[in-house]
């Protein structure tokens, strides 16, 4: 069986938590152990459930841990493990089964320590090194619970679409954007071509982020920044015709090896063309994450997005009491605290479609006061076979109000959530047309009729999540700013009754005070009583969790908007100040 050896690997194992505090002559005496391991990009090194028999040093390359997602069943990459990090030390210490799939994201050299005894002997004999250890596993549980990811990616293949686009300007203002985070090197062809695997490494450890640049005319040196990459960034001109992306591995995300892959549209717009983005997207199998670049504040955007320090703003539905949100943004907004991606449910996801339309504070209030108060949404009744209003109106506000957009063409990043009633199951919209998501996660059962797509019936996404941070995070954003405006909204009984009296007699008794809960207040209680029993756990994947008062705002009680906008923003402003104060030193 081969051995590890050379200086190359000393350097290797030297850099670790574990390792690098030890005597270099300790380290010496180590290398016997140590089996070196070649793992070509795609590989799995491990799967999570298997049983921990090794511990891996990475000397070179990346290597990306999957875990399941938070709110579907399909898998997600925690994080990127970076050249001098290790894989299973906790595992082999406790003999507890992988708790993750690792697989290469490129081509890796790791080395391969097999012998759980030796490293037991060596922490007993060295307890340096149960401290490294021991370093490395809290500050990752640490992470885990701050919302970090991880390592965030170090390596990014910017691929341009034709010759038009301004690839290296792109590249440099990518660059700047990223600097606050740790310095960023741009290498094209003209600085790279003629580098071996040790130049690139050396690069890699001199720099916290390398962005690798190939145009169209450079396939040898694209191929090189594509093996060279953590994520993949696909730039094209805003204004471009849509067509296959030149490099067929990026088209497919089991081809990409199964990397995050970006999509950059660049243009000078302030908003985009209606549909453009989609047809882009289309294109490609999988999952690919949009960007929309028009100047420094989007690179910055995405550098945030990049450096795993993007900020998502998290609305819960909450009837009338969503004007509520109204106040938080502007709050944000004065406070200066960049929202980088925004979702929601029902009311919040309509408030959240606002601010990715990036309205200012005078038009999201405008625009909502004429749909909720002017519009009166819920004045179309009709017989209740499937619900008590037609949803005709609705529909309508929020066609007037969104237009022709899809949820592409949002600068901000955006979701929703609906209750698919057919699949039993949380359906998250990424894509498609705006309106036509935000009336399927709005339609309260009962109330509003479901909307009818694909074979599948669609409700209020309150039923099953009203805030869906899980989303959130799950789109690989951890700085989580939660705002749940739920409230308690119990409907109590102050009097014991089986059934309703005459009408007659009905009338008497609500003219004198004795009151039975509205059909509309039971219905939207009905429809959000079931998700809260799983919001608690939701809560806790906030960063920051804000729950405004209400100040007794009545579910359906529109004409209160001005006293929940200004709850809100009075809250909010409390609430960081209160943070700030106690982070003073």
């Amino acid at each position: 069986m081969p051995h590890a050896e050379g200086p190359g690997v000393l350097d290797a194992i030297a850099r670790t938590a574990i390792f690098g505090a030890l005597h270099p002559e300790v380290r010496d005496a180590l290398l016997p152990y140590f089996e070196p391991l070649e793992l070509a990009g795609g590989q799995t090194l491990c799967r999570q459930g298997d049983p921990s028999d090794a511990l891996y040093v990475l000397c070179s390359g990346s290597l990306g841990a999957f875990g399941p997602s938070l709110s579907t069943d399909r898998e997600r990459l925690l994080g990127v493990i970076a050249p001098g990090e290790t894989v299973g030390e906790l595992g082999l210490l406790t003999e507890q089964p992988r708790s993750a799939t690792v697989r290469a994201l490129r081509d890796c050299t790791l080395l391969k320590l097999s012998r759980g005894d030796v490293l037991l002997r060596l922490m007993r004999a060295h307890p340096e090194a149960l401290v490294g250890t021991l370093r490395q596993i809290v500050d990752r549980h640490l992470r885990n619970d701050r919302g970090e990811s991880l390592t965030p990616a170090r390596t990014f293949a910017l691929l341009g679409f034709d010759a038009s686009v301004r690839l290296r300007a792109t590249a440099e203002q990518l660059a700047q954007a990223l600097a606050p985070f740790g310095s960023a090197a741009v290498i094209d062809a003209n600085l790279g071509r003629d580098g071996d695997a040790a130049w690139h490494s050396q690069r890699e450890r001199e720099h916290r982020f390398v962005l690798y640049v190939a145009g169209p005319d450079e396939p040898a040196w694209r191929a090189t920044c594509l093996r060279q990459a953590d994520q993949v960034m696909m730039v094209a001109r805003a204004d471009a015709t849509p067509a296959p992306w030149p490099d067929a591995m990026c088209r497919s995300g089991v081809d990409a090896l199964h990397r995050p892959r970006h999509l950059i549209l660049l243009g000078d717009r302030a908003t985009p063309a209606a549909g453009h983005a989609a047809r882009w997207l289309s294109q490609f199998d999988g999952e690919v994450v949009l960007h929309h670049v028009r100047g420094a504040a989007d690179h910055a955007r995405v550098a945030r997005h990049l450096a795993q320090r993007a900020t998502g703003l998290v609305l819960s539905g909450g009837g009338a009491r969503g004007f509520g949100h109204i106040g938080v943004v502007r709050a944000l907004r004065e406070l200066g605290q960049p929202i980088d991606a925004v979702g929601g449910t029902s009311m919040g996801a309509i408030i959240a479609a606002g601010v990715a339309c990036e309205w200012d504070d005078a038009q999201l209030l405008e625009q909502m006061r004429q749909a909720f108060l002017r519009g009166h949404p819920l004045r179309d009744l009709t017989l209740p076979l499937i619900a008590l209003t037609r949803g005709t109106r609705a529909t309508r506000l929020l066609r007037r109000s969104f237009g022709a957009r899809d949820i592409e063409d949002l600068v901000i990043p955006f979701f929703c959530v609906s209750a698919n009633l057919t699949r039993g199951s949380v359906d998250v919209h990424t894509r498609g047309s705006l309106w036509k998501w935000l009336r399927a996660g709005a339609a309260i059962p009962g109330l509003l009729p479901p909307l009818l797509d694909a074979g599948m019936v669609h409700v209020d996404g309150a039923v099953m999540n009203n805030l869906p941070t899980d989303v959130m995070r799950d789109r690989g954003v951890h700085q989580v700013i939660a705002v749940d405006i739920s409230g308690d909204d119990a409907l109590p009984a102050t009097f014991e009754d089986v059934a309703l009296p005459t009408l007659p007699r009905l009338t008497w008794e609500w003219m004198h005070g004795r009151q039975w809960p509205s059909l509309f207040a039971i219905l939207v209680r009905a429809a959000m009583v079931q998700s809260e029993r799983s919001s608690e756990e939701r809560r806790k994947l906030a960063t920051w969790l804000l729950t405004p008062p209400h100040g007794q705002v009545g579910l359906l009680n529109w004409k209160a908007y001005e006293r929940a906008i200004e709850s809100g923003y009075a809250y909010t402003m409390r609430y960081f100040e209160t943070i700030a104060i106690r982070s003073r030193p």
